[in-house]
């Protein structure tokens, strides 16, 4: 005797499968059916399910074309590799309103992400796209608005 949950297994939805989303990292991004899949999908080992009931697609998918990634960080920044020796010597960052510098690294007490603050070096300009120290308790006393931290 079957058990009456596995007659209705799938997508509960009419039509069925009307649109499905996977998850990369914490973030959900469209996908669409394939044939094959896409080396990325399968590569990755993701799943897509229904948006609407949330059931597992059971065939082959892939993201669609021209579809941008949902985080900032998989968008390559204009200049994110640092030219100064040694590498990243004190970096800037503007968080909620004032400049604090820091340094590269996530040895330390205030810890925050670079590049949700927009951190740089200050001596080269260069985008900090990871963690970042900062060395200070207090924000730099030129935090006035419009200031541009030079």
């Amino acid at each position: 005797m079957a058990v009456k949950w596995l007659k209705r297994r799938g997508c509960r939805c009419e039509p069925r499968w009307p649109s499905l989303v996977t998850e990369q990292n914490g973030y959900t991004m469209p996908a669409v059916p394939s044939e094959h899949g896409s080396p990325w999908t399968r590569g990755n080992d993701l799943r897509a399910r229904c948006e609407g009931c949330g059931a597992t697609y059971p065939g082959n998918f892939s993201i669609p074309p021209g579809t941008s990634a949902p985080f900032s960080w998989a968008r390559e920044p204009k200049n994110s590799a640092c030219s100064c020796e040694p590498r990243w010597p004190e970096l800037m960052a503007k968080i909620d309103g004032s400049w604090w510098y820091g340094r590269s690294g996530s040895d330390g007490q205030r810890v925050v992400d670079g590049a949700a603050y927009e951190a740089f070096c200050r001596s080269c300009g260069a985008f900090h796209l990871g963690p970042m120290v900062l060395v200070t308790d207090q924000p730099h006393p030129f935090s006035g608005e419009g200031d541009d931290g030079a």
